[in-house]
């Protein structure tokens, strides 16, 4: 099957401040900002394989997902996407109860110390590196664990762009 593949993607954020302060009055702006159109294919700056879902994580559980096969509808057929270099991950938590959250990099609910990011209510989580990538290795960097160790369900926006393949899993 033939896939192409087509990213473009842009974030920023800006703030001012202004104020009087003990050495009188000041004010700043900044910006940051970056925009990236990536192109189809296995290079720098390229990518050819993406994944999305929705999914709710009941409460006190882990979602575990396998990068080398992720299920996929996306295309209107029953398969699989595997990645061999992730480039981009969005997760944007959409339950917006009081204490909802998500916790990354953890294999249990009860580990609420160890976490590479901690994503409240209507918060969002995004890397991003189209340049060089993260290496996929079979069995030893694959799972993404999204642990939820909140009293009540959490359903989150997941998706993940890279180099990969699209393939039947049937």
């Amino acid at each position: 099957m033939s896939v192409t593949l087509s990213v473009t993607g842009n974030s920023r954020l800006t703030f001012s401040l202004s104020g009087t302060r003990p050495i009188g009055e000041s004010s700043d702006s900044a910006e940051i900002r970056t925009a990236r159109t990536v192109t189809h294919g296995t290079g720098a700056g390229e990518a050819n394989a993406a994944w999305r879902d929705r999914v709710t994580i009941p409460a006190g559980n882990v979602l575990q997902l396998n990068l080398l096969d992720l299920g996929d509808t996306v295309f209107g057929f029953v398969g699989q996407v595997t990645f061999t270099k992730l480039k981009e991950m969005v997760c944007v938590v959409r339950t917006t109860n009081a204490g909802a959250h998500v916790l990354f990099g953890v294999i249990s609910p009860s580990d609420i110390t160890a976490y590479s990011a901690r994503i409240n209510r209507g918060g969002d989580y995004r890397i991003a590196d189209y340049t060089d990538g993260w290496s996929i290795t079979g069995e030893v960097n694959n799972l993404l664990h999204i642990a939820n160790p909140t009293g009540s369900a959490v359903e989150i926006d997941i998706a993940f762009v890279g180099v990969g393949a699209y393939g039947d899993n049937i």
